[in-house]
């Protein structure tokens, strides 16, 4: 397998990480506010205590691509990555055009709504599709290998996100 799902941890959404993590999402959304295609994931209250977002991330851990929102539980997070892996073929990339020139990253819709962005930014549009659609084709593997038995996920390990 090429690529595998890593859970990020965070001792609270209020923690500097977590909230780079949601304000990066907002970002993503707002350069395409007044767009009837694309919609903001839905919002579920936070606990007080630690939060958990997945990564999507190469066989050397670099990180290809994250969810969009925080969630209470490893639990919920995998209940967030199991449709991604469902519908990965009606799934659509989107380049994602940043404030700065040569600055645009790519995200994922799934029915108009938010489901994924990419982990860094690229020099022009053609490179940030591109790089989406090979994240695309690493959750097709992933469906795939869990078509047949595999956990796309990574065993949980202690540390918290950095």
């Amino acid at each position: 397998m090429t690529a595998r799902f890593l859970y990020a941890r965070f001792p609270t959404a209020e923690q500097r990480a977590a909230v780079d993590w949601l304000h990066t999402v907002a970002e993503v959304a707002s350069g395409y506010a007044g767009s009837a295609t694309v919609r903001m994931p839905a919002v579920q209250p936070l606990p007080s205590g630690p939060v958990v977002a997945w990564r999507l991330v190469s066989d050397n851990r670099r990180e290809i691509a994250r969810g969009c929102r925080l969630f209470a539980s490893e639990r919920d997070a995998h209940a967030d990555i199991t449709p991604l892996l469902r519908e990965v073929r009606s799934l659509v990339v989107h380049a994602a055009p940043g404030p700065r020139i040569r600055s645009t990253g790519w995200f994922v819709t799934r029915d108009g709504e938010l489901a994924m962005m990419g982990a860094r930014r690229y020099e022009n549009r053609s490179t940030a599709l591109n790089a989406g659609a090979l994240a695309l084709r690493l959750l097709a593997q992933l469906a795939d290998a869990a078509a047949a038995g595999e956990d796309p996920v990574e065993p949980a390990t202690p540390e918290y996100a950095v």
